[in-house]
């Protein structure tokens, strides 16, 4: 185990780490901290701990380069939620927060966003669909190649068949969730989506008898309903990022850029509240749990699905960006074309810098991260 030395004292490594922050899941919770946890697609139910909700053992837990374990993250977030929480509170009291504590509050609803499993699960789908596409456009031939070159051995026809009907199967090969390409994306993306969110316009909803449900991923990201349904939803295509704060308060955030495109210098306008309504009430609880991947939230006296989606308990992280089934051909795209053809198509596809695009011989093999069975030789059988 993974540990650190600090004053004297050996601190162990935090090991259940929490992908939604506790401090936020109390506004859905009892005095006594029990909270009602509904499993996709609407049952069984039980009450548990907020300590216990949306627990995922070392979900944030990064591999150092020694092969140990490191907690640095989960310690890192937990000071982002430090400050976020009193901000929280001040809205929960009926504040309109502004300077620092906005700041902070931004911050944490980006990071919210962005740590989440479904943005993990992304990842690995669109690391997953590029392998495909360059294995499929580059052919079975050259992918006999480059597992012949790496392990220096005879590939047979049955082996090829297999490796190939795998790794160009909808949605590419199965990857393991990497956590420390996940971690390395939200350091990159969090200073700027915060600000992003910190800019825009902010609207308090506030109830007096509605109630409100969260899920284990509580930021939905909203779009128009005439929205192209093909077209992926992202920080900067949303039009309203929208947060249940607690089982009375909700916070939409609509970034001044798709109100410029409809208000003009109206965009400008002050952050407001609103008095909730039964209308609004059912709008956002679809929206949260609609976004909800295993887990809706709330407080244990409410019933507060009745005439809700609920969607099937599904895993969206197979939806890549693009099928590209139509690069996809075991004789291999380029099959066919002339030497003229080959320079035309390089032309078009070389970067701006002059460095040539990824190739297969570019791709390590075995496959980073690439979980499930291998096929045995031996025994003409699909293994461990």
């Amino acid at each position: 185990m993974f540990c650190a030395h600090l004053g004297g004292r050996v601190a162990k490594r935090v090991r259940r780490q929490h992908t939604v922050s506790k401090f936020y899941l109390k506004g859905f919770a009892s005095d006594a901290e029990r909270i009602c946890r509904v499993s996709l697609p609407g049952h069984p139910s039980i009450v548990q701990s907020i300590g216990d909700a949306t627990v995922v053992k070392d979900f944030y837990s990064i591999t150092l380069p020694d092969g140990s374990k490191s907690d640095h993250f989960e310690k890192l977030f937990g000071e982002v939620e430090g400050v976020a929480a009193e901000a929280l509170r001040k809205v929960l009291s009926g504040e309109l927060i502004e300077g620092e504590h906005r700041e902070a509050f931004a911050t944490w609803v980006a990071l919210q966003h962005l740590r989440s499993e479904d943005i993990r699960s992304s990842q690995g789908s669109l690391s997953a669909g590029f392998i495909r596409i360059v294995v499929g456009a580059s052919g079975k031939e050259a992918l006999r190649s480059l597992i012949q070159e790496s392990e220096s051995r005879v590939v047979s026809d049955e082996e090829l068949d297999w490796e190939w009907r795998d790794i160009t199967k909808p949605g590419g090969p199965d990857l393991a969730p990497n956590v420390n390409q996940h971690m390395v994306m939200v350091g990159n993306l969090l200073p700027d989506t915060a600000a992003y969110l910190c800019d825009s316009h902010w609207t308090i909803y506030r109830f007096n008898r509605r109630s409100l449900v969260t899920s284990d991923h509580p930021v939905s990201l909203v779009v128009s309903s005439d929205y192209p349904k093909w077209q992926g939803v992202g920080i900067l295509t949303a039009g309203v990022f929208l947060v249940p704060l607690s089982r009375r308060v909700a916070l939409a955030i609509q970034p001044r850029r798709h109100l410029a495109s409809k208000f003009g210098d109206a965009s400008r306008a002050p952050d407001f509240e609103v008095s909730g309504t039964t209308q609004m009430e059912k709008v956002i609880n679809q929206e949260t749990v609609k976004n909800s991947r295993r887990y809706i939230y709330h407080h244990p006296d409410d019933s507060p699905l009745g005439g809700l989606w609920v969607p099937q308990r599904e895993d969206r992280a197979r939806m890549s960006f693009s099928d590209g089934g139509e690069l996809i051909r075991e004789e291999g795209l380029f099959s066919g074309m002339t030497e003229e053809q080959l320079r035309a198509w390089s032309g078009v596809t070389s970067r701006e810098d002059g460095e040539r695009g990824m190739s297969i011989n570019d791709l390590p093999w075995p496959i980073p991260g690439r979980r499930g069975r291998r096929w045995d030789e031996k025994s003409e059988i699909i293994s461990n």
